[in-house]
């Protein structure tokens, strides 16, 4: 199927996922629509734009169910860990009202959204998931006496102990994997040679059509064009073959 319907006809997004499953980029890709954007610039940079970009959003009224950020890796200056404790402070900001949890090096805020990692079929939540911390209880208020983290799941509220925590991280920015299966108003995803492993044609498909409405990508625009063309699904560079062929003829 080459058409997308959660875009309407007059939409460039369709024609960019075409373009990508085909392998064969135009240079209107380049070009800003009126439903997509390549915002290019180096990768000390894609920080300091993603957040301005973000904050410019949520200025527009858009809240954390209408964007969602897009990466293929969690490690690095551009990976999602990093990037999410960033966006933290653009999307739901610390304020005196919101009671925040310490979990190691991650701050849990009431507001935060959060992805699921992990099945939980008992409280109707799953892998991938995602919601909005709704309340925290410290444990001097809560029966157990330990702190809990309440998570609301599109009305479906699951609690969280501290044994919990790790089957939670923010949602600011998600993984591409991650998102399979969901579409959002507006997709934003960085893009940099620094993701070289996991830049691959499928996943960026995967990422670039989870946009509903609004696509905006930022970074290098070479590591798009090198994505597009690379069909091996795992983007792996090892270089294992040439370093055999280099062994056993030597």
């Amino acid at each position: 199927m080459d058409r997308l319907y959660r875009q309407d006809e007059n939409s460039y997004i369709p024609s960019l996922a075409l373009e990508i499953k085909e392998g064969e980029l135009s240079e209107s890709f380049l070009e800003t629509k009126s439903d997509y954007t390549f915002l290019q610039c180096g990768p000390a940079s894609i920080k300091n734009n993603l957040k301005n970009l973000c904050k410019q959003i949520v200025d527009k009224g858009y809240n954390y169910k209408d964007i969602q950020v897009l990466a293929p890796m969690y490690k690095g200056e551009n990976g999602i860990d990093l990037l999410n404790k960033e966006l933290q402070d653009i999307f739901n900001p610390k304020t005196a009202e919101k009671r925040e949890i310490k979990y190691g090096d991650v701050t849990f805020r009431e507001n935060d959204k959060v992805l699921q990692l992990v099945n939980m079929p008992d409280d109707n939540v799953y892998n991938g998931d995602i919601g909005v911390i709704k309340y925290i209880k410290y444990g001097n208020t809560s029966k157990s006496g330990k702190n809990e983290i309440y998570v609301d799941f599109d009305g479906n509220v699951v609690k969280y102990g501290p044994k919990d925590f790790v089957k939670i991280k923010h949602g600011f920015i998600i993984s591409i994997h991650k998102s399979q299966g969901s579409e959002f108003k507006i997709v934003v995803m960085p893009i940099t040679n620094a993701y070289y492993r996991m830049l691959y044609r499928k996943l960026i498909y995967t990422g670039v059509t989870r946009a509903k409405k609004k696509l905006i990508m930022v970074g290098e625009a070479m590591a798009f064009v090198s994505s597009v063309r690379n069909n091996n699904e795992y983007g792996r560079n090892s270089k294992l073959l040439d370093k055999l062929v280099y062994k056993f003829n030597n």
